[in-house]
């Protein structure tokens, strides 16, 4: 066997000594997700292809973390042959579930167009019925279901009612239930969050804030012209102290873009005063981008965002806040648009495979692949306009091909490349600054630093 440096290998270019005092650099194996330090010369002969001197067995111990691969192998199919087999995977299931068509800020960012509507009971039964056909498909292990919006809180009861029913079907078929809840956060309360997590079994909530006090409430003010800041964060905090939903692990989103990116630091600081520095709690800054509006005004190109986020990430961990490094886990699809064991259910029962269609204008019409009426049983969803996602990437249609990433990342976002947007991670633009902060957290330290 010929073996050769993996394409989907990232070497960091700054040596350190480790606690033996021996000169190493860092590595990431993106088809593992997986971070390690390797020895100066062999990261050194690995960099410069020279792989000869190696030995075999050493060489092997690479293969197994995919640092190394058969010369043979054609590492890019292997890759969206992975992607394709966990996109078809029949055993997995995942619905959005949207109870409610209203949100209750009116974020100036955010491309949905949010109005009331009264709950139809019928239309609520039909969704409900989609799920408890998943959940006793033979071929279904699992199903996970996300909460979605509008604001998904302000149809607590309709979450109550499905949650009901989707618990009652799983332990019938004996089929693994999950559950996930994306919120604005100003609807919860202490309450609220010990009935989600231990009653309704949501495993991970994501809240958004958006800054400090002045400017989250500046930026996500509720219709009513009240603030939330205070209210959302006491309430996590109060979680988190008191252990009393010690099983949710809690997603902080902050959507950044030019009014608030210099504010992020004063949100993190804040942020570790109100007790958040906890395992149970990560922060995800993610750059505004269009969902068919216009933010161009506001929008921070992708090098200079990511390069805003290296120093977040570093004050985010020396404040003791979570905040991943690199990506830790491989993708088994890149989004719900490209799998059809993955659809959106929106509050009338309409089917959509991209999370960026439902209450979108325009998209919310075009988008729609079916109406759950039309689905008989666990079959999956049709084909939407995404679907061919990999087809592309491996064409080259679409430069994802190229990219070492592609196995955590899973080209990002189809709709934006479509739409002529480059939605590509930031870590693809500030890795190697990642890496430095993994390696501090290994105890390695910088050669000819002190």
């Amino acid at each position: 066997m010929s073996w050769v440096r993996s394409r989907y290998l990232l070497l960091g270019e700054r040596e350190y000594r480790d606690g033996a005092g021996r000169r190493v650099r860092m590595a990431y194996s993106t088809r593992q997700a997986r971070l390690f330090a390797l020895d100066a010369e062999t990261a050194a002969r690995l960099a410069g292809g020279e792989l000869g001197g190696l030995g075999e067995e050493r060489l092997r111990e690479l293969a197994a973390r995919q640092a190394v691969v058969d010369e043979a192998e054609d590492e890019l199919a292997a890759v969206l042959g992975a992607y394709r087999e966990g996109s078809d995977a029949a055993g997995s299931r995942a619905v959005t579930v949207m109870p409610t068509s209203y949100c209750n800020m009116a974020c100036g960012y955010c491309g949905q167009e949010h109005f009331k509507a009264p709950v139809d009971r019928a239309r609520v039964d039909r969704v409900a019925a989609r799920v408890e056909a998943l959940l006793a498909d033979p071929a279904t292990e699992e199903v996970v279901v996300t909460w979605f919006g509008g604001e998904p809180l302000l149809a607590l009861r309709v979450v109550r009612e499905m949650t009901g029913r989707f618990l009652a079907a799983a332990a019938q078929h004996g089929t693994r239930y999950r559950a996930r809840l994306v919120t604005n956060g100003s609807l919860l309360t202490d309450r609220t969050l010990r009935e989600l997590h231990h009653e309704l079994r949501v495993e991970a909530l994501e809240v958004t804030l958006d800054g400090p006090q002045e400017v989250h409430d500046r930026r996500r003010l509720k219709r009513n012209g009240r603030g939330s800041f205070h209210r959302t964060v006491g309430v996590l905090a109060r979680a988190v102290r008191e252990g009393t939903v010690p099983g949710l692990r809690v997603g902080i989103r902050i959507n950044v873009d030019e009014e608030n990116e210099e504010h992020v630091p004063d949100l993190l600081a804040d942020l570790a005063c109100f007790g958040l520095a906890s395992p149970q709690v990560e922060v995800h800054p993610m750059p505004v981008h269009s969902w068919g509006n216009d933010v161009s005004a506001v929008e921070i190109g992708a090098r200079r965002y990511a390069e805003r986020e290296a120093g977040w990430l570093r004050l985010a961990r020396a404040l003791g806040l979570g905040f991943p490094t690199m990506p830790n886990v491989v993708k088994r699809t890149t989004c719900v648009a490209t799998s059809t064991r993955r659809e959106i259910l929106d509050p009338a029962g309409r089917v959509y495979s991209c999370s960026e269609h439902p209450l979108v204008p325009g998209a919310a019409r075009e988008g729609v692949v079916a109406t759950v009426d039309q689905l008989t049983g666990a079959a999956p969803r049709p084909r939407g306009e995404f679907d061919d996602w990999y087809e592309q990437v491996g064409d080259g249609s679409q430069q994802c091909g190229r990219c070492p990433l592609l196995p955590v990342c899973g080209g990002g976002c189809p709709k934006l490349w479509r739409a002529g947007h480059m939605p590509c991670p930031s870590v693809r633009f500030n890795w190697a600054e990642r890496m430095d902060a993994a390696a501090a957290d290994l105890g390695l330290v910088p050669v000819g630093a002190g």
